[in-house]
């Protein structure tokens, strides 16, 4: 039987030794909030009384307000990953910049082009075949929104190519806004489980931008649609959008629909259905996905280490893959303060603790800092891998 949190001990008790950490939780932090008063800490309705900051709206607003080591759960240019575009830029630039090491962005991105950038919507256009054909799929994807809202999986290219002729420019809309888009190559060789479409969520933690500190949560969840996986009917996402928000949305909140799987399962279908080892996440996926977020972070680290002082900025995120039917994992997304509910069985299993660790780790770096004493020796990070862990300078 699992522990309860407050039977836990966690490394950063010792470095709190006068008073507990104190916590300011935002009002739209209710599933943050609930995990983390297991904690040995204060929850505070104070800001300017907290020692860490959890806010879900509007951080931004909250940053020039930060005292001295005050820290907030949030890095101010996150949006150099998150925003769909401004990834795929990075990634373009930092393949560029660097010489090719054991990983390329391209074996862990696939062709990604910024529709309101003209010079990549010019080399998009001149990839295309001359005849459009139902073979050549892409996926148009709103660049700054989340939950598979705005997409749409296309292969007749004529109307964006009438637009841009008219125009000189493509203007895509969804629900009255005018937005930045992206295209991305279809993944149409996707791992099926049980016959559907799916992708991989995981979690991880910028946990420190001096040194440069990250690590991975090594369960996550396996995300599948409603409705069995064939290449046609390309506007209904009960088939092709992964995401479980558009899953309840047009298939109905059935209770009895099985929309995720842990990693546990995962395992062993891939095992009893495609003869992939019995430690296969542990030896090759989660190596894999430690690697791409590495490059993701190293090309996005002159933004991110862009932050106002004094305040003390962190970030946990959420990374989605699609494994294609060579087990091999595509990153779609990554997702800045991803949602946090845990009213399902399998998220269970996986939010609560991946929570509770992140904030024991980014606590003790706080009281180390603030100590002015050296990051090398965390206690907290059992249960996490690292990713990055760079020295101090």
């Amino acid at each position: 039987m699992a522990l309860a949190a407050s039977d836990i001990t966690y490394g950063f008790e010792a470095l709190w030794p006068e008073r507990a950490p104190r916590i300011y939780f935002d009002e739209a932090s209710v599933n943050a909030a609930e995990i983390l008063s297991e904690l040995p800490v204060e929850l505070v309705d104070s800001a300017p009384e907290a020692d860490l900051l959890w806010i879900r709206k509007n951080a931004g607003e909250w940053y020039d307000e930060l005292g001295p080591f005050q820290a907030i759960n949030h890095i101010p240019l996150e949006r150099s990953m998150v925003r769909k575009a401004d990834l795929a830029q990075n990634l373009h630039r930092h393949a560029a910049s660097r010489s090719q090491g054991a990983l390329s962005h391209a074996d862990f991105f696939q062709p990604t082009y910024c529709l309101s950038d003209p010079e990549e919507r010019t080399a998009f256009f001149r990839q295309l075949p001359e005849v459009d054909h139902p073979d050549n799929l892409w996926i148009l994807k709103p660049s700054n929104l989340s939950r598979g809202r705005g997409v749409k999986i296309v292969w007749d290219f004529a109307s964006l190519r009438k637009e841009l002729r008219k125009h000189g420019e493509i203007t895509f809309r969804y629900e009255g806004q005018t937005l930045e888009y992206v295209i991305q190559r279809y993944i149409k060789n996707v791992l099926l489980l049980d016959g559907r479409k799916s992708e991989i969520r995981i979690y991880w933690l910028i946990a420190c931008l001096d040194p440069l500190l990250v690590l991975m949560y090594p369960e996550g969840t396996a995300r599948l649609t409603l409705q069995p996986y064939k290449l046609g009917d390309f506007g209904n996402p009960l088939i092709h959008i992964t995401n479980t928000y558009q899953q309840k949305k047009h298939g109905g909140d059935d209770p009895d629909a099985v929309l995720k799987w842990d990693f546990r399962r995962l395992q062993e279908y891939l095992s009893n259905e495609k003869g992939a080892p019995g430690n296969f996440l542990e030896e090759v996926l989660r190596p894999r996905l430690r690697q791409s977020l590495a490059h993701v972070v190293r090309a996005s680290i002159e933004s991110l280490k862009q932050t106002p002082s004094p305040g003390f900025f962190f970030g946990l995120y959420g990374a989605d893959f699609i494994l294609d039917d060579q087990l091999t994992p595509w990153l779609t997304e990554i997702q800045k303060g991803p949602g946090l509910s845990h009213d399902d069985v399998v998220k269970q299993r996986v939010m609560p603790a991946m929570l509770r660790g992140a904030a024991g780790i980014v606590l003790e770096i706080l009281a180390l800092k603030r100590k002015g004493q050296p990051l090398t020796a965390l206690s907290s990070t059992q249960g996490y891998e690292w990713v990055i862990r760079d020295p101090a300078t």
